[in-house]
């Protein structure tokens, strides 16, 4: 029985058939190499002929086939050619007896043979021949495409030399013709008459398409369709349809061969399937490659130069392309008659198929092969593998790729059917392997879509299942986990939680021998298998990288440049810098980390399986930089998430860090997941700045920690908790001062270098008074640098400031103190206050009483700016925050403060209202007097003794436009440098408690500053030429005329203009009344008012007159300069102390 070739095409008719066979010591691979060479002359012209002929080369030719030579010529074994390696003799020999065997093998149909052995020289060989051709070696057999040539030749003679004789044969009627036969034909021989008319028929038609087939190996198309018509018409009239149909087939044949010049079938070019191209860039090559044959292709499938030749009726008797499948039909109809030529109707089918293929009737051919599955042979196993993936292939040519991959698996398991006693679980493994693109199955995970069904999920199961079993039966436990994984990856949403379960469990027992490895697999075929990342066990529904804790961000300095620049920008807003921020890369963080320190990155993770999911070894994978990821180690219940994950890591180096993906070990797989393989992650990287190694300080505080309520409405509080590192609280009364000692430890290895502190009282409200924390860094900054471990502290002095005043108490002229205020010495208010007194506006408040014990809130934030290392070097430091949170108590509220001139021109009294806000008595301590006992909720005012002083006038030429006037600039230096000079202090008892009274911020107006300044004016006042400095009342008799003289002097370095020097007489009746209108009581001789147009500085000026009284009584003289220039900036009063008063006694009493 003969095996079938299941790459015939219709092209081979007209070659000739030479079997290329290896002999001795001759490798495979130098074998395949020669064979190559050897295959290279398929198409011969002869030398000094227009003749020329094909040949096609075959390794291996089965015995059975060459028997039907006679019935088909073009499957004879024409040619011999025997390739040994030979380096004795004894080596030539044996290529010798292989050569001899193989003669005999082919001996009946064999027209001529070479033995090629390379190797040895000819004259070094034993039993040189003249069809055994010798070489030295391979690289120089330069005259083996010559030999194959002369060899070819020499084929063709003989070739020729039978045609003539089956034609001399075919056309002699008068001589007896023998019958050629099929093989089963012989047992059929016996009995038939052979001298009857329909037998001699049958001879004649059946050498006539003998002839047809020698003609048409020979090259001469044209005699062999001439053939191929007589005989196909001699022999339907005898009846013999089996070389009938032979004789159809040899007529398609011969078309096909002018038809088709370039044949029928072009083998595609071998590609390496490790490369996976582009599917984009695949389809659009096969749509150019269509295009281009289309343009060169003629409607019916020819091309372009055989239509035209056609056209021209130079080829006579050939078929249109329509017709040649219309014989094919006749000619398979008349093979299916007989059982034993089940072989020839099976090739005859592969090749109409192939021609279908050629002239694009893919509907047709599908037809024809859809015959050929029901086509009865007895095959072994082998040959029904080749079968099924002869048919895949013609399948798959046609575009039927579901069939071809059905077909192609069914090959791959006859391959280990129950009945093959040697399985061939590779060959299987590999043609399941193909039968993936007809199924929509790639087996790389980047080409597999997971968001969308592509394919049949059902049959993709069953065909991964196959090939993880066959991968086991190979003994290849990494490519069963590397399909296994594939299964749970891609095909998870088609799967029971039922299956899941077991699959992970049967992927656990392959791992627990061969963990999966996240590297590309390399198969025996060449094949590359992708790594398989198991990103959805489990599945990550965001990352995010987390910025640093706010004390340990990295902070730079923004350079002066960029400053600069975007200071000189001609432009307030510009839509191209806002589109760009609204294009911002989401990639790029906008925060930075630092070298050699944790850093934090969040994950929102799903675990869709049915089991708790245990993820081990779990990290980020990075770019750029040196990274070092921590391991991480999750434990995932059932079908739960997302669930928060931190991943950490630590980066080594400064620079650009690049964060890809991220590893995990699941089910003994490792995997490395990268973001651009993920749908749900929108970025592929993400990429962070780090900075240099900076320092890091651990700060404590010697107080207690603030206990900020929940419902705190501050929002720049609520900001400041969330960023400071530790905070400080203290309960102080007003007036209270309270160390706070900050103890700072370097808990990191780089040594800190630079230390400030700074103050933000942006949170708190009512503002904090200036000198409410005070500090000195320099003993800090002298312990620099700060060594690893070391620590060092620095203390914040607090100064508890309270009110200055909570009611509006407006002073009256006549009004005294009370009888429990305590008062100055000497009586000072005897004089009239309307002349002598400054009271100071204090701000008005609520007259209700304060609710006792309530605290006022004050919150700062203290910023510690500290750096050191490389970091330094590059401008970077850290900033850590601490919050201190003082509740200050009122102890004693301050109202209704006057200014009042004291007997000596160089003090001045200051008298204030003090009042016990507290639940505890609290004793008063100020210079030149005994403690004062103040008992709770209790008002007395003091009095105290202020030496006067002068502050230089403010300077506000060079001074930038300011809201604040110069007055007022006046009025707070004041009042600054008054609150200096009054050290007023208070104790409680009951607790130890002690504190001063703060006097900052009291509004000093024009009239008090005047009181409380040096007098630019020096006073010299005589009264009948007696000096008065003193209080002691100056007698003086009704009647009488009273000089007085008073000189003035500039003492200050700057000129007085405008003045105005008045001496003024009234009377104090000691009841709160002054009267200042005593015309009937006094008179004067001479000026009371003189006007001093301008005293440079030393200089003097002198007035004089008389005062005469009319009555007895006590008077008063009031003298005093004022100045009213344009110069200064406000009017002043210059008042001459003591106030000089007169005791006008009767002359007669006396």
């Amino acid at each position: 029985m003969s095996i079938a070739d299941y790459e015939q095409t219709a092209e081979d008719h007209q070659a000739v058939l030479v079997v290329v066979k290896p002999a001795g010591q001759i490798n495979a691979k130098t074998f395949n190499h020669i064979f190559d060479r050897i295959s290279r002359c398929r198409y011969v012209r002869l030398p000094d002929s227009q003749r020329s002929f094909c040949l096609r080369y075959k390794k291996s030719s089965p015995v059975e086939n060459n028997v039907w030579g006679e019935f088909q010529a073009h499957r004879k074994v024409m040619g011999l050619l025997v390739v040994g390696k030979s380096a004795t003799a004894a080596d030539t020999g044996a290529v010798q007896e292989r050569y001899n065997l193989l003669k005999e093998l082919y001996a009946s149909t064999l027209y001529d043979s070479r033995c090629l052995i390379f190797g040895m020289k000819q004259e070094n060989g034993t039993n040189a021949k003249t069809n055994m051709v010798y070489y030295s070696s391979v690289e120089e057999s330069f005259l083996l495409d010559e030999t194959v040539r002369e060899f070819a030749a020499s084929l063709f003679w003989v070739l020729e030399s039978k045609r003539l004789q089956a034609e001399r044969l075919a056309s002699d009627k008068s001589e007896k013709l023998p019958l050629l036969l099929a093989p089963f034909e012989k047992k059929d021989l016996i009995g038939i008459d052979t001298e009857t008319r329909a037998f001699r028929k049958r001879c004649q038609g059946r050498m006539r398409k003998y002839s047809g087939d020698l003609c048409l190996l020979a090259g001469l198309t044209q005699e062999a369709l001439l053939h191929y018509q007589a005989s196909a018409d001699i022999l339907k009239s005898a009846n013999d349809w089996l070389w009938l149909a032979a004789a159809f087939e040899g007529t398609c044949a011969a078309s096909v061969t002018i038809q088709y010049p370039h044949g029928t079938t072009r083998p595609p070019m071998p590609r390496n399937q490790s490369f996976s191209g582009s599917p984009k860039v695949t389809s659009e090559r096969k749509l150019t490659g269509s295009l281009t044959r289309a343009a060169t292709m003629s409607p019916n499938g020819l091309p372009m130069a055989t239509a035209e030749f056609l056209q021209d009726g130079k080829a006579k008797n050939c078929l249109s392309p329509d017709e040649i499948i219309e014989k094919y039909k006749e000619a398979l109809i008349q093979y299916s008659k007989y059982k034993n030529a089940a072989v020839i109707e099976l090739e005859g089918i592969i090749k109409a198929t192939r021609i279908m293929i050629t002239q694009r009737k893919n509907l047709q051919a599908s037809e024809f092969l859809q015959n050929m599955v029901y086509i009865n042979i007895q095959l072994t196993d082998e040959d029904k593998i080749q079968r099924y993936n002869t048919l895949s292939g013609l399948y798959e040519q046609i575009g039927f790729k579901r069939k071809a991959a059905f077909f192609k698996r069914v090959a791959a398991m006859q391959c280990v059917s129950p009945n093959n006693p040697n399985p061939a679980w590779n060959s299987c493994y590999h043609l399941l392997q193909e039968t993936l693109d007809g199924y929509s199955l790639s087996l790389d995970p980047r080409q597999f879509p997971r968001e969308y069904t592509y394919g049949w999920p059902a049959i993709q199961l069953r065909i991964l299942h196959e090939m993880v079993y066959t991968a086991r039966k190979m003994g290849n436990p990494a490519l069963a986990v590397r399909h296994m994984s594939f299964l749970l990856h891609a095909m998870s949403d088609h799967l029971t939680q039922y299956e899941r379960k077991e699959l992970s469990k049967v992927l656990e027992s392959y791992t627990a021998k061969v963990p999966g490895t996240p590297v590309p697999l390399a198969l025996e075929s060449g094949a590359i298998l992708p790594p398989v990342p198991m990103t959805n066990l489990p599945t990550v529904k965001s990352f995010k990288l987390l910025d640093l804790a706010p004390h340990l961000r990295p902070m730079k300095k923004p350079s002066s440049q960029a400053s600069s620049a975007s200071l000189n920008s001609p432009f307030i807003y510009s839509p191209i810098q806002s589109r760009q921020q609204e294009k911002k890369d989401q990639s790029k963080m906008d925060f930075q980390w630092v070298s050699g320190e944790v850093c934090e990155m969040a994950l929102q993770v799903v675990n869709p399986m049915p089991f708790e999911l245990k993820v081990q070894n779990m990290s980020v994978m990075s770019e750029g930089i040196v990274f070092e990821p921590l391991i991480s180690n999750l434990s995932l219940p059932a079908e739960s998430g997302p669930l928060g994950v931190t991943l950490l890591g630590t980066p080594k180096t400064a620079g650009q860090l690049k964060l890809v993906g991220y590893v995990t070990h699941v089910l003994g797989v490792k995997s490395h997941c990268k973001f651009k393989d993920l749908r749900q992650i929108e970025e592929p990287d993400y990429s962070v700045e780090v900075v240099p190694e900076l320092p890091k300080l651990q700060v404590t505080t010697s107080l207690p920690k603030a206990a900020f309520g929940t419902t705190n409405h501050n929002l720049g509080l609520n900001k400041a908790k969330e960023t400071a590192v530790t905070s400080a609280a203290a309960r102080l009364y007003a007036g209270e001062s309270q160390e706070c000692v900050l103890t700072l430890q370097n808990v990191s290895q780089i040594p800190v270098e630079s230390i400030d502190i700074s103050l933000d009282t942006s949170i708190s409200s009512p503002k904090v008074p200036s000198g409410f924390f005070t500090w000195n860094l320099e003993n800090t900054k002298a312990q620099l640098p700060l060594q690893p471990g070391a620590m060092a502290t620095f203390t914040v002095l607090i100064k508890a400031v309270g009110e200055i005043a909570t009611h509006d108490r407006k002073s009256t002229e006549n009004e005294e103190p009370s009888s429990r205020h305590s008062s100055p010495k000497k009586s000072p208010q005897t004089r009239p206050r309307s002349m002598r007194t400054a009271a100071m506006t204090v701000p008005p408040m609520e007259a209700q009483q304060p609710e006792e014990e309530k605290a006022q809130p004050v919150d700062a934030v203290l910023k510690l700016t500290y750096s050191g290392g490389q970091g330094y070097e590059d401008g970077y430091h850290r900033q850590a925050s601490i919050i201190l949170h003082v509740d200050v108590l009122q102890s004693l509220l301050v109202s209704k403060v006057n200014i009042l001139p004291a007997p000596s021109p160089r003090h001045c009294h200051l008298t204030l209202d003090l009042q016990n806000v507290t639940k505890h008595e609290v004793v008063i301590s100020y210079p030149d007097n005994d403690d004062l006992i103040i008992e709770s909720k209790q008002l007395k005012r003091i009095a105290v003794r202020v030496e006067r002083f002068s502050l230089p006038e403010p300077c506000t030429s060079d001074a930038p436009i300011s809201i604040i006037s110069p007055a007022d600039v006046r009025s707070q230096q004041y009042s600054q440098q008054l609150a200096t000079l009054v050290d007023i202090r208070w104790k409680m008892p009951s607790s130890g408690t002690c504190g001063v009274v703060n006097l900052e911020g009291i509004p000093m107006t024009p009239e008090a500053i005047d009181l409380i300044s040096i007098s630019p004016i020096q006073w010299d006042v005589r009264i009948d030429d007696k000096l008065c400095d003193t209080e002691e009342p100056v007698q003086c008799m009704m009647g009488r005329p009273m000089s007085v003289r008073v000189s003035v002097t500039n003492a200050s370095e700057a000129a007085v203009e405008g003045s105005t020097l008045v001496v003024q007489p009234y009377q104090d009746l000691w009841n709160g009344t002054v009267r200042n209108n005593v015309g009937g009581k006094v008179a004067c001789v001479g000026c009371r008012q003189r006007d001093i147009e301008k005293m440079v500085p030393g200089e003097s000026f002198q007035h004089t007159c008389t005062f005469v009284f009319f009555c007895c009584g006590a008077f008063s003289l009031d003298i005093r300069a004022s100045c009213t220039s344009r110069v200064r900036p406000q009017d002043h009063k210059w008042v001459f102390t003591p106030i000089v008063r007169i005791n006008v006694q009767d002359h007669n009493k006396k």
